[in-house]
């Protein structure tokens, strides 16, 4: 075995590679294994571009250059002053306010987005200007802001998923909107086809969208009716443009032509239906419906890659893993002094240096300081199920059913 360190730039289809860590820092099954298409290695390049990696020589189709002849030389250490070495850049408690307002903001749009569906009927023009309004200040704070943003974890008290569910999805949809270049007015029609795309489960019956156990074929067909429900509701109302009406018409197909109600592929869907398909799918695989907690958000970015291949866009997965980044907010983590910390929040800048929020116990977590791991000296070895949670754990990071995101601005 010859084994070369390299960066992730210097990879190509064909070289076998060792990544760093274990399975739980990417969602590929191994650790080491052969780039076998261009899918694997944009998914590698997302991870963390600062990464380096070992290349077997011996069991690639092709070498590769070494970064550094001989022995791997660590890069001199950056000189501070004595200022600088002693005063963290962490603020704690502009952290912890940034935290409140993102809640603060999601659980407002929660009560927003409930009055302007219910005005539907009665109220059009108010309801749909209402709605419009969420994300109008949404994509105007976006626009404003410089430089990356990352997602805060929102662990709000209401119980309505749909609600929920149509915020967590025009939110993370805008975000990627922002990473794609996207003007401030293409943000806000992402955002408003991620608020309407699932507004046709309203004429659902909800012993159906609420069912927490499997369902029947019959009910399965009338759920799948949504897509349909919701393009004629925004069709009546004359809604918006019909490109975000067609949203709500189509985000259940695949480009491979799995989806429904029409098995359409490739450019036969929207572009914009692709996007808001593709967070739509991993919100659902986060909140499966049979279980009484979300999914380890770890997994769900595995399953993400594993099983979107031929269904988006394989740029597109790429970015929503790397905004997501490899352990998304949520995810309990065990870190390398052996404690437990709940990640909090999470950047596109370091995907493996979160800010958490660790575990003492006979602690309140107001008294818990939040940790930056990019300034700790511990690291994460490990998400960590929440099944294996006991009652002082599970009351002290106060889980709920439903993970939501906000901006971390």
């Amino acid at each position: 075995m010859a084994l070369i360190q390299a960066s992730i730039e210097q990879l190509k289809v064909g070289h076998f590679v060792h990544l760093p860590g274990g399975w739980h820092n990417h969602p590929f099954m191994f650790n080491a294994f052969k780039i076998k298409d261009d899918d694997q290695l944009n998914i590698i390049r997302h991870l963390d571009t600062a990464m380096l990696v070992m290349v077997d020589t011996d069991k690639s189709d092709f070498p590769v250059e070494p970064l550094i002849k001989g022995d791997i030389v660590p890069p001199p250490p950056v000189a501070m002053t004595p200022f600088e070495s002693l005063a963290p850049s962490f603020d704690e408690k502009a952290f912890r306010r940034s935290v409140r307002a993102a809640e603060k903001q999601f659980s407002e749009s929660v009560v927003e987005l409930r009055d302007a569906l219910g005005s539907l009927n009665l109220k059009p023009d108010e309801g749909l200007a209402n709605t419009a309004q969420i994300v109008r200040n949404a994509a105007a704070q976006l626009a404003l802001h410089e430089g990356p943003l990352g997602l805060h974890l929102i662990r709000t008290p209401h119980n309505d998923t749909l609600l929920q569910h149509s915020l967590n999805v025009a939110y993370l949809s805008m975000l990627m909107a922002r990473e794609m270049g996207m003007n401030p007015v293409e943000i806000e029609e992402v955002g408003l086809a991620g608020l309407l795309h699932d507004i046709g489960e309203i004429k659902v019956p909800t012993q159906i969208t609420q069912k927490r156990s499997e369902l029947s074929k019959a009910e399965t067909n009338f759920l799948r009716m949504h897509p349909q429900y919701g393009f004629d509701m925004l069709n009546q109302l004359n809604a918006f443009e019909p490109k975000i009406r067609q949203v709500a018409l189509q985000h259940h197909e695949r480009l491979d032509g799995s989806g429904y109600p029409k098995a359409l592929k490739g450019k036969e869907i929207s572009p914009l239906a692709q996007l808001i398909g593709l967070t739509d799918y991993y919100d659902e695989l986060l909140h499966p419906r049979q279980s009484g907690f979300p999914a380890p958000p770890n997994q769900v970015v595995g399953q993400l890659y594993k099983q979107s291949k031929g269904k988006f866009s394989p740029e597109q997965v790429g970015l929503l893993i790397k905004l997501l980044g490899i352990f998304p907010p949520g995810c309990l983590v065990q870190l390398s002094d052996d404690s437990m910390a709940l990640v909090l929040s999470t950047e596109p800048t370091d995907t493996m240096k979160p800010k958490v929020l660790p575990y003492v116990k006979g602690q309140r977590p107001e008294a818990v300081a939040m940790v930056d791991l990019k300034e700790d000296g511990r690291s994460i070895l490990k998400a960590f199920p929440m099944e294996e949670l006991d009652d002082a754990q599970q009351q002290f990071f106060s889980l709920t059913r439903r993970f939501c995101y906000y901006f971390a601005f």
